[in-house]
């Protein structure tokens, strides 16, 4: 999408993740874009150097990935995905804000369910980690190992409690 004005149009980072397009995706934000963590609020990618080595890994962890809804409004844009990581089905918001150029100044991704993310934190750190050694990529899954299994039974019993008092 060269500019804001055709809100009909696919968003070009839309068209690079579903291609599994890397620089393609990449060239969807502006240079000093900053890119929003879904796992953490303390985390931030910002530029091209940071948001390809982060996109790069969760292309990689990412199966299945597909957009499902589109909504444009100005410099404003939402995008909604769906994907699987290691088998669990992951569903996916992104925030968008758009440069002058309709290039991504600002993203920020939010994941759903918590079980998934679990998943998708342990591999998307320990494929980032992996950038600086087998330690490193080791470290941060150990980091995040405990929280899938705990969530998963969290999630089944937490349904089952919560259901039972309605």
């Amino acid at each position: 999408m060269s500019a804001l004005a055709d809100e009909t149009a696919k968003l070009d980072l839309r068209v690079a993740m579903e291609a599994g397009n890397l620089q393609a995706a990449v060239d969807a934000f502006a240079p000093d874009a900053v890119l929003r963590s879904p796992l953490t609020g303390r985390l931030t990618f910002s530029g091209h150097e940071q948001i390809e080595a982060v996109t790069g890994v969760v292309l990689g962890v990412l199966d299945d990935l597909r957009y499902t809804d589109q909504l444009v409004c100005g410099d404003r844009a939402v995008l909604v995905a769906s994907a699987r990581v290691s088998g669990r089905e992951l569903e996916m918001i992104e925030h968008i804000r758009l440069d002058e150029h309709g290039k991504i100044r600002e993203l920020t991704v939010f994941f759903r369910p918590l079980p998934a993310l679990a998943v998708a934190m342990r591999l998307i750190g320990s494929g980032l980690g992996a950038r600086k050694g087998k330690g490193m990529a080791l470290a941060m899954s150990a980091l995040t190992q405990p929280l899938g299994p705990l969530t998963a039974i969290g999630d089944r019993i937490g349904a089952a409690l919560v259901r039972s008092t309605l």
